[in-house]
This record gives C-alpha cells, sequence and structure tokens, in this order.
C-alpha cells in the first residue's frame, strides 16, 4: 500500500488542480470586464495543465515503479538460467557463486481425452397428416394394397418411416407409416400432408 502513497497524492493534488480550474472559469464569466476576464481564464489554463501534469507524474511513477529492480546481468538465488541443452540453477553464498546442473525440462504434449463424448446426428422424425378423405377416412394396410389394419379418420398424425421406398400399388403410391397408437402399415400417399422436411 505504501507504494501508492506518492501517486495517489500526486492524483490528488491533480484533482484540486482541475476543480480550481473549474472554479475560475465559472467566476472568470460575464462578472468581470475583459481584461480581467482574460486574467482569470489564463490562469485557468495555467491550472489546467498543472493538473495535467501531476495526472501524467503519477502514471509516471506507477509504471517506473512497476519495473523488474534486477538485471539480466545479476543473477538472484533460486533463478534457473537456461544453457546449452542443461538448465542451471544459482545459489548465492556468502563467499562463492555455486551453480547446480540439473537434466533438461522434458517437453509436455498434450494428448486427446478418449473419454470426451462424440457427437451423434440428430434424425429427422417426418410427420404426416390424414387428409382429404371427404370424411370417410384412411385405411392403413398390412402391405401396399394389402389387408385392412385400421381406418385412420382425418386429421390423425403419422410418422412416417424414411428408411422404407415408397412402392407402387394399384395405382397409388403408398408410404409405411406409425400411428400415434401404435399400429404400422402402408397408406396411400395421395390422401396424405408430409410436414417439413420431409416434403
Amino acid at each position: 500500500m505504501s507504494a501508492y502513497i506518492i501517486p495517489l497524492g500526486l492524483a490528488f493534488l491533480g484533482l484540486i488542480m482541475a476543480f480550481s480550474t473549474y472554479r475560475n472559469i465559472r467566476r472568470g464569466g460575464a462578472r468581470f470586464y475583459t481584461l480581467e476576464r482574460e486574467a482569470v481564464l489564463r490562469r485557468s489554463m495555467l491550472y489546467l495543465a498543472a493538473s495535467v501534469f501531476f495526472f501524467m507524474l503519477a502514471i509516471g511513477y506507477l509504471i517506473y515503479t512497476d519495473q523488474p529492480a534486477t538485471t539480466a546481468e545479476d543473477p538472484v538465488e533460486g533463478q534457473v538460467v537456461e544453457g546449452e541443452g542443461e538448465e542451471t540453477a544459482v545459489t548465492t553464498t556468502p563467499d562463492t557463486l555455486e551453480l547446480e546442473t540439473f537434466p533438461p525440462t522434458p517437453t509436455i504434449t498434450a494428448t486427446p481425452d478418449i473419454n470426451i463424448p462424440t457427437a451423434t446426428p440428430t434424425p429427422i422424425i417426418c410427420r404426416a397428416v390424414v387428409e382429404g378423405t371427404s370424411g370417410n377416412g384412411l385405411t392403413l394396410r398390412d402391405t401396399p394394397g394389402g389387408g385392412e389394419v385400421i381406418i385412420l379418420p382425418d386429421g390423425s398424425i403419422l410418422t412416417l418411416y424414411q428408411e422404407e421406398a415408397a412402392q407402387e400399388s394399384g395405382g397409388f403410391l403408398w408410404r409405411k407409416v406409425k400411428s400415434i397408437t401404435g399400429e404400422e402399415g402402408w397408406v396411400a400417399e395421395d390422401f396424405i400432408r408430409i410436414g417439413a422436411p420431409c416434403e
């Protein structure tokens, strides 16, 4: 904390000078004649310059005291000095300067973590809605054009099996679907509306 007393004091002086500048400019308004106003404003400019000087001095002092005190030529006890393939630690004693030799430091390389899970793509679920049957419903069949499993009313929501290709039978294109109640089968594509992105 004692290292900051001087810069804080300089900054405080700069603040006082800036406040004095403000006060003199306010006082140098329309109350005085032109010559007196010029003198007041000239004095305000000097105060402002002194304020800037004190702030710059505080910043310069902080930068100067932040510099390391030792030079590269002066080894410090415990300091590691790099040499040709080996590192050397400097140990000082009252009488001599001893150098201790250490083996070279190994290079550490990062290895990938095999425990990180890999991203798997999320499958797209295709939905369809029964429509255009004029209220008669759509017949769910066990095979394309085959036997009846159930009749699906208009507005029924179906899940399309994308892995099953559409098949043609009896003049209709048939799609394999699953109803929300769990029945699976084939329906005529002309009577379903397929939602995005599977259209």
